[in-house]
């Protein structure tokens, strides 16, 4: 997987620049507890019914957030995921949970280098 997408410069200056420099810190803050929280419903939970539906709802959350930080394979690992949910293709969908959450946490991680450089 290509790291570039983790995080994408170009997009990343791009929202400084709609929002202010002043803001990106509590912004990209903002972002990581979002990603942290969605690792925490995800991580190690035992797949069934119940648990796809949370699962698919993050999927769905995170295709909306996660485009504007310029997560790209976050954004397309739950799009991919969300595809599955709704096509009823659940042995896809439950082979991409891991994936999903070890995707999350090198994203976090790439958010922590960011906010480590703006300080």
């Amino acid at each position: 997987m290509d790291e570039f997408n983790l995080l994408q410069n170009d997009k990343i200056v791009s929202l400084s620049a709609q929002v202010g420099e002043e803001m990106m810190p509590a912004l990209l803050d903002l972002f990581k507890q979002e990603l942290q929280d969605y690792i925490g419903q995800i991580d190690g939970v035992e797949i069934n019914e119940q648990s796809r539906e949370l699962i698919a709802r993050t999927c769905h959350a995170i295709k909306g957030s996660a485009p504007s930080f310029g997560a790209i394979l976050v954004t397309e690992k739950a799009t991919e995921m969300d595809a599955f949910y709704k096509q009823q293709r659940l042995a896809e969908f439950d082979q991409q949970c891991a994936e999903l959450v070890s995707i999350l946490r090198r994203t976090v991680y790439k958010l922590e280098q960011l906010q480590a450089q703006l300080h």
